[in-house]
């Protein structure tokens, strides 16, 4: 979850453009581009070495050819338009749809500034207004497949804070740079918008006393902006700032010796009573961390101090049990080209060839567009270890967040995943998690009820399936059930 003030607008303006508006822009210019060389260089040119060379029968060949194609493409026209106001219709449902598809594009964006706009108290109450409206959902939440259903009495949202830490320090030629974006003042103010939708739910959501969401947010994590110091014992640099930031809100999960020891430590946790203030929050207020390569973190630097840091995150999260949710495909908000294979799972592999057990989530699988990546992560999820025969990564996962915007998405992914053996496909179903990447994605989708809608209705899983994506996966990941 964010809102405007903290993210950096820049970085928002910047991602929606390069999501959406070069892409439009990239489709069409790179057609026009070959055909205004082919137009004023290469025919030029091929004319002219046929004059000098002599072939005038070459060049009356290709005036010939040239006269006989547009004589089909006249008559072609003719043929299937006809009359000139059929013409006119034809064209129209053409000039129609560009514009349809323009208008979408701006709809999805301005709905995405909004929310983010909102006070995330009431970003969260209208979200379950959403769901509430447009689901099958009354006192439960109903996942259909093969003709049989299942219900949830409720949803767990994981949202995860970024790090935007020093952001473009050094990078900008303007005047004015944004230098500086605190994290606590994101920590903050989420802290304070779940508290708020505990508390002010019921004042807008008549007939439903018990809530819908239950929240566990992930702490966002750069070790790039914390200080180090020698470690008098190891003599590594170890940044005191993050051991007393993980410390104080992990130090608890120690003692989770099983799942259900920690649901029940995070069930305990009273949003509402939430004072505002940061140094109040304890362990099991957050349920995991968060971190995003693209803007700079580096999951495997060079030996040396940055080495150090993030070997000293990993140690502790093994050690603790704390899940680690990476993005992981090519795309998001990528401040800087040097980061841009930070969130290559090539990098990840790296980690954990070290950290074996280190319970982490790749989130987007890659990306649907980085078939490369997903291949990686899969081949990563099923590899063995030679001298036991067992799964070499016993907790690493991916989920599927942002991809859900397109009804087929799930047919893709499954076309894949069907492409492994029995045993191969079974392991992948049990390692794959659902996610929305709201609020995000509503630059491709109008709402999260539309988003969850596609999940529930999709014919390419089985209600088995869809219960391990959506519950048993996650609950597995977050060490909860």
């Amino acid at each position: 979850m964010m809102n405007l003030s903290h993210p950096n607008l820049t970085a928002i303006i910047k991602r929606i453009y390069t999501d959406n508006i070069k892409p439009l822009f990239l489709k069409y210019v790179k057609p026009f581009k070959i055909a205004l060389v082919v137009i004023l260089f290469v025919i030029p040119a091929f004319l002219v070495a046929l004059l000098l060379t002599g072939h005038f029968w070459i060049i009356k060949l290709m005036l010939y050819g040239v006269s006989f194609m547009a004589l089909i493409l006249f008559a072609y026209i003719l043929f299937v338009f006809g009359k000139k106001d059929k013409r006119a219709i034809a064209f129209s449902k053409i000039q129609t749809s560009l514009i349809d598809n323009a208008k979408e594009k701006l709809a999805n964006v301005l709905n995405l500034l909004a929310i983010m706009e909102t006070d995330i108290g009431d970003c969260l109450i209208q979200m379950e207004e959403d769901l509430r409206k447009n689901l099958p959902l009354n006192s439960a939440l109903i996942i259909s497949g093969n003709g049989e259903t299942k219900q949830y009495d409720k949803m767990v949202l994981t949202p995860l804070i970024m790090d935007f830490g020093l952001k473009d320090s050094g990078n900008s030629r303007m005047t004015y740079k944004v230098r500086w974006k605190p994290i606590v003042a994101q920590v903050e103010d989420l802290c304070t918008g779940i508290r708020d939708y505990y508390r002010h739910r019921k004042d807008y959501i008549k007939g439903h006393p018990e809530p819908l969401f239950q929240i566990i947010p992930f702490m966002g994590i750069n070790t790039q902006n914390y200080y180090s110091e020698k470690d008098k014992a190891t003599g590594k640099n170890i940044s005191v700032s993050l051991k007393q930031l993980l410390e104080k809100n992990f130090e608890k999960f120690k003692d989770d010796t099983s799942p259900q020891m920690r649901r029940k430590h995070i069930d305990e946790i009273l949003w509402e009573d939430f004072n505002g203030n940061i140094e109040s929050l304890k362990s099991h207020y957050f349920l995991g961390i968060k971190v995003y390569p693209p803007l700079g973190f580096d999951p495997w630097p060079e030996p040396g101090e940055e080495r150090d840091k993030v070997c000293f995150l990993y140690d502790f999260c093994v050690e603790y049990n704390v899940p680690i949710t990476a993005h992981c495909n090519p795309g998001g908000f990528l401040v800087h080209k040097d980061f841009s294979e930070y969130s290559s799972p090539f990098k990840w592999e790296s980690v954990l060839k070290k950290y074996k057990k280190l319970r982490l989530n790749l989130a987007h699988f890659g990306g649907t567009d980085g078939k490369e990546w997903r291949r990686k992560i899969a081949d990563m999820i099923l590899e063995k270890d030679s001298e036991t025969g067992k799964y070499k990564y016993e907790n690493l996962y991916a989920d599927i967040s942002y991809q859900g915007v397109d009804e087929s998405s799930y047919k893709d992914m499954m076309n894949f995943i069907n492409g492994h053996d029995g045993e191969k496909r079974s392991r992948l179903l049990e390692r794959i998690i659902f996610g929305s990447d709201f609020m995000i994605n509503l630059q491709d989708i109008s709402s999260y009820s539309k988003y969850l809608r596609y999940f529930i209705d999709s014919d390419a899983l089985t209600l088995e399936e869809k219960d391990m994506l959506c519950n048993k996966n996650a609950e597995r990941f977050l060490y909860i059930g």
